[in-house]
């Protein structure tokens, strides 16, 4: 897959500057503006083939990079993300996938793999990584992804989730959640073998890429992260109980992945009931990327929780700019001068991406002559 896309001075430039941006966003430094990322996509294909068709769902990740390295003025480094789906971690430990009649739904676990716990806890042993055919297929992906790449293009890791998300695949969320009251021993060996197998399928995955330089992180996050900070965590089902769950059951997996790649980010759509524990431990990650719809109401406490903490990468499906523009601002005054917030968004052409960059560059300055730089807590560079 060699689509031989030109690699121009001026691009090399951007993509130093924007790198910069964030290393010293990552380290606290003062930065002249809040960085604004806005990807270019208007896909055109269903969300089954773009699990089934490699070529399709990479066509369209390097029309997208292509034409958002063609906006006038973006911090985001663009990427390509070779994904086979969120339960493909999963799918190591004999999950099937289930697609529903909505072609443009995405892939679900057809049905949890373990049905007694406790038995699967006692003969537990690490899996063959590459028995399952999505590993494989994403790992093709990846390789391929990040050739053609040519080292400018990062590629993301795959959508693995790893912790309690995989967790909850493999025994059910009601299951899980049950577990983690009744039967916790058994739940911390689970949840020691799914991190154990996603960290060792995260060294197959920077094989693929070429090192890890040439990833954004070790997840499936398509934001670029700087060296020193390119462990990320997914924890969506955190949204479903409280703190003291997640100091028990989700913070110690987290670290493993921070203790080896950096802490990074961390993922959860919203709402967040564990915003205080995200940051509270010793490896607490430097960010959180959230969506906007699931965690809005929630800015309020992530200012108290998050301050001199963590900043914020704020994912959205908003397309509409005025209205992009107004949240933007109103961010801005609730979260100043203690929590930055990243803004995310996807625009379909790059005019549009400019006006909306175009739009939110002056806040973004005032935003970050408003911040009180520097991290109270937190490990730094890995």
């Amino acid at each position: 897959m060699d689509y031989g896309f030109e690699i121009s001075g001026h691009m090399r430039e951007e993509r130093s500057r924007r790198e910069d941006l964030f290393d010293r966003l990552y380290d606290g430094k003062p930065v002249p503006h809040i960085p604004i990322e806005i990807k270019v996509s208007a896909p055109e294909y269903k969300a089954r083939d773009y699990y089934f068709d490699r070529e399709t769902q990479f066509s369209d990740a390097m029309k997208s990079a292509l034409a958002t390295w063609g906006m006038k003025r973006n911090d985001l480094i663009p990427s390509l993300f070779p994904d086979v789906g969120c339960g493909c971690l999963a799918t190591i430990f004999g999950a099937e996938y289930y697609f529903g009649r909505n072609e443009n739904q995405t892939a679900g676990v057809k049905e949890p793999p373990i049905k007694d716990l406790s038995g699967w806890a006692a003969r537990a042993e690490m899996p063959d990584i590459l028995g399952s055919e999505w590993i494989r297929e994403g790992l093709k992906r990846i390789k391929e992804y990040a050739e053609a790449g040519r080292g400018f293009l990062p590629v993301t890791g795959l959508d693995a989730a790893g912790g309690v998300n995989v967790a909850a695949d493999l025994l059910g969320v009601q299951s899980l959640l049950m577990a983690m009251i009744f039967e916790k021993e058994a739940v911390h060996k689970l949840l020691s073998v799914i991190q154990g197998t996603w960290l060792a399928l995260i060294e197959k995955e920077t094989e693929a890429a070429g090192g890890l330089d040439n990833m954004t992180s070790v997840d499936f996050y398509p934001g670029w992260s700087p060296p020193g900070y390119k462990g990320h965590c997914s924890d969506d089902i955190s949204a479903m109980f409280g703190p003291g769950m997640y100091e028990e059951f989700s913070a110690p997996y987290h670290a493993a992945i921070y203790e080896a790649y950096g802490a990074g980010g961390l993922h959860n759509c919203g709402p967040n009931p564990c915003h205080e524990a995200y940051v509270a431990h010793e490896l607490s990650p430097r960010y959180l990327d959230l969506m906007e719809d699931y965690s809005e109401k929630d800015l309020p406490k992530l200012k108290k929780s998050l301050k001199r903490k963590a900043f914020i990468r704020w994912g959205s499906d908003d397309k509409d700019i005025e209205r992009i523009e107004k949240r933007f601002r109103g961010y801005m005054e609730l979260l100043a001068p203690d929590v930055i917030l990243v803004p995310s968004y996807t625009l379909p052409t790059a005019e549009e991406g400019d006006e909306l960059y175009g739009r939110l560059y002056p806040i973004a300055v005032e935003y970050a002559k408003r911040m009180d730089f520097g991290f109270d807590k937190g490990p730094g560079r890995q």
